[in-house]
């Protein structure tokens, strides 16, 4: 991609999965990388791990992304540790599957607190970092943004709010030289998808059947997603803002034709 090479990243939700990918695609086109998790064992061994494996610099922050105390401090060691900030990727995130008579106001507020206001905070805290070098903000939201299953009605709300988040922030930060996009995955395999795969009777079978839903016939992984978010993050995506971007193998363009 051009111009990633020597710019700096910071990567929320970056000790596993989604957001470990994109810390690790981003420091293989030569980014320096601050890689933000709420698990702090965890994103300090997978960034001294991708530090040894591309050669990149990267920086371990132990926060939680709705820490209004903890967040602008993460921001100010990425800067002072870099020298700069050029690209922010907001990806940290938890999940939420249930109906909605069993929902309770704390979980909602949790889940949207991390999901929804945790990249309005990080974006804001950055934004000063961002402008000074027409920096790229990539939002990761999901396909349940614009498709949903039953159950989970509260995590598709708070999927659809990134969608608005990065409208919104592409017109108010345009004029400011930033640049805010949104991918929208879809089913990728990861750790936290796992905690549900695991209470399936049969795991892989499961696999099988969803994968055979997929046009291209196979689940998407976290390098998929990457791939995109350094794109956007690049010079190649100069002129790119206020949009979203399926990453589903095509799930979401098909309909189901009714049988008996």
């Amino acid at each position: 991609m051009r111009g990633l090479r020597g710019r700096v990243a910071f990567v929320t939700g970056a000790a596993q999965g989604i957001g470990r990918g994109i810390a690790l695609r981003l420091a293989e086109e030569g980014m320096d990388v601050a890689m933000a998790d709420v698990n702090a064992t965890v994103v300090c061994e997978e960034a001294k791990a991708i530090a040894a494996a591309t050669g990149a610099r990267t920086l371990a922050l132990p926060v939680d992304v709705c820490d209004e105390e903890a967040v602008p401090l993460a921001i100010a060691a990425c800067v002072r540790t870099f020298g700069g900030l050029d690209a922010l990727i907001n990806n940290a995130g938890v999940d939420l599957n249930g109906a909605p008579d069993a929902l309770h106001r704390s979980t909602w507020n949790r889940l949207h607190d991390v999901d929804l206001w945790g990249p309005m905070l990080v974006t804001r805290e950055a934004l000063q970092p961002l402008a000074a070098r027409g920096g790229a903000v990539v939002n990761i939201a999901s396909t349940h943004a614009i498709v949903t299953q039953p159950g989970r009605a509260a995590y598709a709300a708070a999927k659809a709010g990134v969608g608005g988040l990065t409208r919104g922030l592409a017109l108010d930060l345009g004029p400011r030289g930033i640049r805010v996009n949104a991918v929208l995955p879809g089913y990728v395999r990861t750790p936290i998808w796992s905690l549900w795969l695991d209470e399936a009777p049969d795991p892989e079978a499961l696999l099988e059947v969803i994968a055979a839903h997929h046009p291209m016939r196979r689940l998407g992984t976290p390098a998929d997603v990457a791939g995109l978010v350094a794109f956007l993050c690049s010079d190649d995506a100069s002129f790119i803002t206020g949009a979203s971007y399926l990453v589903d193998g095509g799930y979401t363009v098909q309909s189901h034709t009714p049988t008996l």
